[in-house]
């Protein structure tokens, strides 16, 4: 294969940095898009985990890095040690998974999860096998309950910042209150919701996709809250961004000690059924969750009373 490297080659983290320059994705060295600090925090022991374990596992080096890497950096924002046992622990892993991974669609974090847990096994033997957690297969559309909503609002006013309780408000307002995507709530602006009378609505998407959201009243303190910070100006969600991360919800949450799991997509469908439940018209609600066709409404009709 282009780029792979003698197994013999990699012994240690000291071999690891006279090759790494032949490992290659796409015959080129491996790199993450993260910040230049973080990545050569993290590299040598990211090379070294992927040497050791490619020639113990089903899955290429190409395969293993993206995972490992992003693993081995969310250890290290956890303050824990860049070491086997501390990185691949599975609790470790799983925190990653359920916390991290949480805006992902269940097929990306399957593959990620199955990835790491094959890692761990390899490195960690009997202190790994059968130590991980089963993922809930309907976990994404159960709607959350009245006193998890609750939680989670109590959890957006105890952030440590004015900035960070703006945008954990504006994140529940805009999941709950709007049904948004992940994506959508990273990328709106606080000029793109407009106030009509009492009603504040949120315009996202472009072309043939744009529409116009209105955000309920039960949810749309937060977001003026948030609205008023920025001054009228800024993002949504996280001032210090550019629209573009994908990966900014989850890294936001994986940071706060939720007392749950927050997902977008779970968000988004706890919005569906309550207009299910409040008799929105089919065409006006899928209008505004912007779906094209009541299939999808399939999987959340049990949810609704």
């Amino acid at each position: 294969m282009a780029g792979s490297v003698h197994r013999g080659q990699l012994r240690s983290c000291k071999d690891t940095a006279i090759v790494v320059t032949f490992i290659s994705m796409n015959s080129r060295p491996y790199r993450p898009q993260l910040p230049e600090r973080d990545w050569a925090a993290i590299a040598p022991y990211v090379h070294d985990v992927v040497a050791r374990t490619e020639p113990l596992v089903t899955y290429s080096a190409r395969e293993l890095y993206p995972a490992v890497t992003r693993l081995a950096h969310f250890a290290r924002t956890e303050y824990a040690p860049l070491t086997d046992a501390s990185v691949f622990d599975p609790y470790m892993v799983n925190r990653f998974v359920v916390h991290h991974l949480a805006g992902y669609n269940r097929a990306s974090r399957n593959t990620i999860r199955a990835r790491l847990r094959r890692v761990s096994e390899a490195l960690l033997g009997d202190n790994a096998i059968g130590k991980f957690k089963t993922l809930g297969r309907a976990d994404a559309v159960t709607p959350y309950t009245v006193a998890e909503q609750a939680s989670l609002e109590g959890w957006s006013r105890a952030q440590t910042s004015e900035e960070r309780r703006t945008s954990a408000a504006a994140l529940l307002s805009l999941g709950f209150g709007a049904g948004l995507t992940g994506a959508e709530i990273i990328r709106l602006r606080v000029e793109g919701v407009e106030a009509r009378g009492d009603e504040l609505v949120a315009y996202v998407g472009s072309g043939s996709g744009a529409r116009a959201v209105p955000v309920s009243k039960e949810w749309d303190a937060g977001l003026r809250t948030r609205i008023e910070f920025m001054h009228g100006q800024g993002w949504a969600f996280r001032a210090e961004q550019r629209g573009n991360n994908v990966n900014l919800v989850t890294d936001f949450i994986s940071r706060t000690a939720p007392p749950m799991e927050i997902q977008t997509r779970r968000m988004r469908a706890t919005w569906i059924v309550s207009h299910l439940e409040a008799g929105t018209p089919l065409k006006t609600l899928l209008r505004i969750a912007g779906l094209q066709s009541a299939e999808a409404l399939d999987r959340l009709l049990p949810f609704a009373r």
